[in-house]
């Protein structure tokens, strides 16, 4: 890592928000995600046939969406970096119904949001942590470590200024049971490939047949928690968060099956979301890959060991 990276990153970031209004990011963005998918292609050909596959109309055209949005949420990152809290509000809103979902969850027990690659998620991240704050609450973040060392210091001092708590897959779940027993609200993944077969349930998933993670599932079923199923999507200039889907503990003679169907359901809730907004999600991932087999420590302890994969946000 160069010495001070991510300070130089930070300080980027604050020239940056001094200088370009949020909404201006969308022309640079373009020219970023034109480099990286029309001119680099990276994994283009792959973004492509995972459209058309999906049954996504003109998915060149939808392709070149996807990434003109993920360029410009690249140098949001940066903007958020220097951006003072009520100007991180105006460009991102915990819609109405939203809101009013999340509330009655709270009222009722532990909350597990089930997150997923989709508009800003830090961005998300930020406005589910600030509604909370007021609220006693904190937001838990369940995230690996990203492979560039500068990058990962950059991101992770981001979240904590947004009050995110991060929590490391290794030995995650004590800290998420813990965390939702306390009355914060836990953020786990559902669009990443287990790490091992055995951990995760066949789904299909935009035309083909995927590996979905049961840890979530698993640990709502353990700790009674409502799981919200969530994406978030960009409107006129601003970043909305929606639920997409409200999934209720199961009742005691429910129990058995519960995993499977909630991962299901789930799955299915994001599935029609990207069909909806194609651009609004990182196809870019390697969504239908065997998952990783070789023998590591497990993170999650418990039934069935499951592990969970992390979440960037």
């Amino acid at each position: 890592m160069v010495p001070g990276g991510p300070r130089a990153l930070s300080t980027f970031g604050a020239a940056l928000a001094a200088l370009v209004p949020f909404q201006a990011l969308s022309w640079p963005g373009a020219a970023l995600g034109w480099l990286a998918g029309s001119v680099l292609r990276i994994r283009r050909r792959a973004v492509e046939a995972a459209m058309r596959r999906a049954g996504v109309a003109h998915p060149a055209a939808r392709a070149r969406g996807m990434y003109r949005q993920l360029g410009q949420g690249l140098l949001e990152l940066f903007w958020l970096a220097g951006a003072s809290e009520p100007a991180r509000d105006s460009v991102v809103e915990l819609d109405a119904e939203a809101a009013a979902i999340l509330s009655a969850a709270l009222a009722r027990g532990p909350v597990l949001l089930a997150a997923s690659h989709t508009g800003n998620w830090e961005l998300a991240a930020f406005a589910a942590a600030r509604w909370l704050r007021p609220r006693g609450r904190s937001l838990v973040v369940v995230a690996k470590a990203l492979h560039v060392g500068a990058f990962h210091v950059f991101c992770t001092r981001l979240r904590e200024s947004f009050g995110v708590r991060l929590v490391a897959p290794l030995g995650a779940l004590t800290n998420t049971k813990r965390a939702l027993r306390a009355g914060d609200v836990v953020v786990m993944p559902i669009d990443q490939v287990p790490d091992r077969e055995r951990h995760g349930h066949r789904i299909e998933f935009l035309g083909a047949k995927a590996l979905a993670d049961r840890a979530p599932a698993a640990l709502a079923l353990a700790e009674g928690a409502t799981m919200l199923v969530v994406a978030a999507d960009r409107g006129e200039g601003r970043q909305r968060i929606r639920v997409l889907a409200e999934i209720p503990p199961p009742a005691r003679k429910d129990r058995a099956g519960f995993v499977e169907r909630a991962t299901e359901r789930a799955s299915a809730a994001l599935d029609g979301f990207v069909r909806q907004s194609p651009e609004s999600w990182l196809w870019l991932h390697r969504r239908w890959r065997a998952p990783l087999e070789a023998d590591r420590p497990e993170t999650l302890s418990g039934p069935r060991k499951l592990v969970t994969t992390a979440h960037p946000g």
